[in-house]
């Protein structure tokens, strides 16, 4: 067995990967990963201020 034998059936599927999924697809997947990316920062800024305001309550701010 060598590294040809393991690569190869890899390479196969990300072929068929990207030329029956993803090329269909268009930029849907880019939009939805941006606004995946907006919802997360969102996510993490608003919990980031909840966790600020109860640290500066308990006097743990530092």
């Amino acid at each position: 067995m060598n590294l040809q034998m393991i690569l190869a059936p890899i390479v196969t599927a990300a072929q068929w990967l990207f030329k029956n999924v993803m090329e269909p697809m268009e930029n849907y997947f880019s939009y939805a990963c941006i606004l995946g990316a907006f919802f997360g920062i969102y996510l993490w800024i608003s919990m980031q201020k909840r966790f600020t305001a109860e640290a500066k309550k308990n006097g743990t701010l530092i």
